[in-house]
């Protein structure tokens, strides 16, 4: 008797294990019919990608739309229009090759152009390296024009450019900034009192570590106290939380990821790509979450021209990667008279506009600011009061 239920114990693991290896051969392949969250997460990266139109209270089930959305897929991108979603097809469909949907021809337009640009005329200081860069220990160059809106600030080491812009008609008033390294640098991560535990003021925490230009960043410790998701943060080689969503883009904030790696690269991540530890392990130092992303390896996402993506008008901060060493971050003011904010889709081509290859909206509202060394440019010369936050980031000549 023992040898016959061992017997029979054999022949069942042996049926279960073939039985699991058939399931996961099948789910190789997705088809009309077909439920669950490998069909679900087919649909969202269709979306993603520009060939779903809408995903707006869609379910998990393989149906004619989704045939005749992969079959478009498919053609696109020199497949066989099957409508089903085999190896070849799943392989292309994450791939670096994939080719994205044409943009949709009524997408939002969007008017990132200013009214006018000023006239700034000012005499380059002597001595210039071929780089374009200060001798080094030479002291830096230094324009702070308010009236005509325009900061620069040059080094050995670090060149910083500001300009301030308007549209009249649409009400809006932004700030853009260049920064470009000479040699080894990238943006620090500066958290406020006791691990930014305390919020403080960003311009305080800009006098105090000397930074050139600063702005705000995800504002993660709000979500720590409101005991709400906080997203995947690294700060300085050091997991803070693992504590995200499941991506959603219509989620706001949809704890997208920016992250700095060690050479000086950006990169963005969905909400749940990679833990802290992974991100450390890939080379990041650090990564602010918030979202939406909005340029990734140099387009915009798609899902921006959908039907389902809402926006509206608010004051916004984001940052972005022109390329390693070279940086660029936009501050839109609102919620006054003759600047009501922006939406994240002026954001997103705006941000392109600039040049980011990768770009990340960051924490808006009242916590959005933008200031050149000892001067909030978002805010009066009479007021230079902004809202406590516990953490800011800072471009540097020479942080301390």
């Amino acid at each position: 008797m023992g040898n016959k239920r061992l017997i029979l114990l054999i022949l069942a693991a042996a049926l279960l294990l073939g039985s699991m290896m058939g399931v996961s051969a099948e789910n190789k392949t997705l088809q009309s019919g077909d439920r669950g969250e490998a069909v679900k997460k087919l649909k969202l990266r269709l979306f993603n990608l520009g060939y779903y139109p809408s995903l707006k209270d869609a379910k998990d089930d393989f149906n004619k739309d989704t045939v005749r959305h992969l079959i478009d897929f498919q053609q696109a991108n020199g497949l066989a229009g099957t409508g089903v979603a085999d190896e070849a097809t799943l392989n292309l469909l994450y791939s670096k090759e994939v080719v994205k949907a044409p943009l949709p021809e009524d997408r939002p337009i969007y008017n990132v152009d200013p009214d006018s640009v000023p006239e700034i005329i000012y005499e380059e200081p002597a001595g210039l390296t071929e780089t374009g860069f200060l001798a080094p220990g030479s002291q830096p160059f230094v324009i702070k024009d308010r009236e005509n809106g325009y900061w620069y600030y040059l080094s050995d080491k670090i060149r910083v450019e500001v300009t301030r812009f308007y549209q009249a008609k649409s009400q809006i008033e932004w700030f853009e900034a260049y920064i470009t390294y000479n040699g080894p640098g990238m943006p620090k991560s500066i958290s406020s009192r006791n691990d930014g535990k305390r919020s403080e003021d960003p311009l305080d925490l800009a006098r105090k570590n000397g930074a050139v230009l600063v702005i705000n960043d995800d504002y993660y410790r709000y979500r720590v106290r409101a005991e709400e998701r906080v997203g995947v943060i690294v700060r300085d080689s050091v997991v803070q939380s693992d504590n995200t969503v499941p991506q959603k883009h219509s989620r706001i904030p949809s704890l997208e990821v920016i992250a700095l790696f060690k050479d000086g690269r950006m990169q963005t991540f969905d909400s749940d790509a990679h833990t802290g530890q992974e991100y450390i392990d890939m080379g990041v130092t650090d990564t602010w979450a918030f979202g939406p992303i909005l340029v990734q390896e140099g387009e915009v996402p798609r899902y921006y021209y959908s039907r389902d993506y809402r926006s509206y008008r608010e004051p916004r901060t984001a940052v972005g990667m022109i390329a390693p060493g070279q940086y660029c971050a936009l501050m839109v003011t609102g919620r006054k008279e003759g600047s009501k904010g922006a939406t994240f889709g002026w954001m997103a081509e705006k941000m392109l506009a600039m040049g980011a290859r990768e770009a990340l909206n960051l924490d808006g509202g009242g916590s959005a600011a933008i200031i050149f060394m000892d001067e909030i440019l978002s805010k009066s010369e009479k007021n230079q009061t902004a809202r406590d936050i516990s953490g800011i980031i800072a471009f540097c000549d020479r942080c301390d």
